[in-house]
């Protein structure tokens, strides 16, 4: 049997197959220290193996910049920075685990399961506290030197911007982090999702900063495609739900910005929405490499 684990910011989860269908694991809290984490997801594995055929295979989601071995980065939770995960969970365990990021799984999740099914390329755009993506070539997904292929965060759009060593520039500009920093300085103050809840009502402060993040955003998603032409561009992340105001937007980006090719390339909300990172973990944990470049 085979398990995907999902390390998020906040929430460990699991998914695994039981009579064929898949099975998600209710969220727990992500503990406070290593040690923790690694006695967490051994209990994940072992509470998986009792329903079910012994643990062969362990994908795991991290939600930073990582190896198939080693966690490289990961801002939100720094205990893991520079932790050989996939290598301390195959000696507590005795079984062998692969690693990678949270927006490359979303997208082998939505290639097995969701909307990039049957396609030979493809590229994701994941909006959440900051922004990650992921590139699909040839069928596979590109894995990158280091780990961190797809990591749109960083793509810069005004070189007069000061650079920030933790955080890119879209990850300062469009995403769920931006909406936050602005809804602070309102008043009263406005979360990300009541942003967007009164963005939807017509509330007009509120839909300038929506568009605002999709504008910035709709220029990164015209360079992406421009440069590497996928079949469809998928949007996804904790802010999935708020396609229906991002796509306008991010379509007149891709039209204004994109070359003349890649124009009228398919923008589509993400299947799996919050769960593709964890159905990508699965689908990695079965498929072991055979899906990566």
């Amino acid at each position: 049997m085979y398990l995907g684990l999902e390390v998020s910011e906040q929430a460990l989860r699991g998914a695994y197959f039981q009579q064929k269908e898949v099975v998600l694991t209710p969220p727990v809290a992500v503990p406070a220290s290593y040690e923790e984490l690694l006695e967490a997801l051994a209990q994940q594995v072992q509470e998986a193996s009792r329903v079910g055929e012994a643990i062969r295979r362990v994908g795991v989601s991290i939600p930073g910049n990582c190896t198939e071995r080693r966690v490289v980065w990961v801002p939100s939770l720094p205990y893991l920075n520079g932790r050989d995960l996939a290598d301390d969970l195959r000696t507590r365990l005795g079984i062998t685990v692969m690693l990678a990021s949270d927006a490359q799984l979303a997208l082998l999740g939505e290639v097995w399961r969701g909307t990039a099914r049957d396609r030979q390329s493809a590229a994701l755009v994941s909006v959440g506290t900051g922004i990650n993506g992921a590139l699909m070539l040839g069928g596979r997904i590109v894995h990158g030197a280091h780990g961190s292929a797809g990591a749109l965060g960083w793509l810069v759009l005004d070189r007069q911007q000061a650079p920030d060593a933790e955080h890119g520039y879209l990850d300062l500009y469009a995403s769920a982090s931006a909406l936050a920093s602005q809804g602070r300085l309102l008043d009263p103050p406005l979360s990300p999702e009541e942003i967007i809840g009164r963005a939807r009502e017509g509330q007009a402060t509120c839909a300038k900063l929506v568009n605002e993040c999709a504008a910035v955003l709709g220029i990164a998603v015209a360079g992406l495609a421009s440069v590497f032409d996928p079949e469809v561009l998928i949007f996804g992340g904790v802010l999935t739900g708020a396609f229906d105001l991002f796509a306008p937007v991010l379509r007149e980006g891709l039209l204004r910005y994109g070359s003349p090719s890649v124009r009228q390339t398919p923008l589509v909300a993400s299947q799996l929405g919050a769960d593709a990172p964890l159905y990508g973990a699965l689908r990695a944990a079965m498929l072991l490499q055979s899906m990566w470049v």
